[in-house]
């Protein structure tokens, strides 16, 4: 299993993630380019002033989301982003991430334990059953504190924000408010999704359990929260397996209880998939 990397619980500097320079990040990273942080602000147009800005929360809000991987060490000032066969797929496809199955599937990779972001992990993860589909903004804000160690007060950050912009991630509103209280909406199900969420599941299978050829959906979820985080109940789930299925992705063991899952293509066929239904 691979280690935990999660994205600090102010790496967004209080900035949504915008679709637009996103774009521009994913046209950076797919042209191999490298740079400081300064470099890559005037080689993308993402606002950079002398010791603030985006481009550094952008990289990140990237990296969280499975499209890019940073090559070389960590903690240079140079910085290469590399594709991912996410990001790879989706700068092809659909480079402005309009798509709801993109949103969706950036949206759970950015809640991920071993890669995604803490605030986003702890509220669509950890912290989700002890939250419930509604509460409020100040029941989320006492839970992140508990969780992360710190007093309560602007750890929600653009959380909850950047599902309500349509120049962030609306066309996936994971979370919406209305009043201060918030509600929690669970990935669809709809036929188109398929090929995304079995991408997306083969992948956790791959991250979390390299060397095994059969994992049991209730292991797989402890570890993973690939029905928790995209709020899906024990039918939903059920539901998703059976699509994944019939999308010739996975195999499905329902001899045993609980259920055991096999990958059917390699990860790497599969990502160049995912936006096969929309065509």
């Amino acid at each position: 299993m691979s280690k935990s990397m999660l994205l600090p619980r102010n790496f967004h500097r209080s900035f949504k993630p915008e679709r637009q320079y996103i774009n521009a990040m994913l046209q950076f990273a797919a042209a191999g380019k490298s740079g400081d942080y300064q470099s890559i602000a005037a080689d993308t147009g993402i606002p950079m002033g002398t010791s603030t800005g985006k481009v550094p929360a952008i990289l990140d809000y990237c990296r969280g989301m499975g499209l890019v991987r940073l090559q070389g060490a960590e903690r240079s000032a140079k910085k290469q982003p590399a594709l991912t066969p996410f990001g790879r797929i989706v700068f092809l496809e659909d480079p402005f991430l309009k798509e709801k199955i993109t949103q969706w599937v950036a949206h759970l990779n950015l809640c991920s334990p071993l890669f995604g972001a803490e605030v986003w992990y702890q509220t669509f993860f950890k912290e989700s059953q002890s939250l419930g589909y509604r509460f409020s903004r100040t029941d989320l804000d006492t839970n992140l504190s508990l969780a992360l160690g710190v007093d309560p007060g602007g750890l929600i950050g653009p959380l909850i924000g950047m599902y309500a912009d349509e120049a962030s991630f609306s066309n996936c509103g994971a979370i919406t408010e209305q009043c201060g209280n918030l509600t929690r909406h669970p990935a669809p199900s709809e036929d188109v999704f398929g090929f995304g969420y079995g991408a997306w599941l083969l992948q956790l299978m791959m991250d979390h359990f390299p060397k095994q050829g059969q994992i049991s959906t209730t292991e797989l979820d402890t570890v993973s929260g690939w029905r928790a985080i995209p709020g899906w109940d024990a039918f939903m789930a059920k539901n998703i397996l059976e699509l994944i299925e019939r999308k010739g992705l996975i195999e499905v063991d329902r001899h045993m209880n609980p259920w055991l899952l096999r990958a059917k293509i390699n990860l790497d066929l599969a990502w160049p998939k995912i936006f096969n239904d929309l065509i």
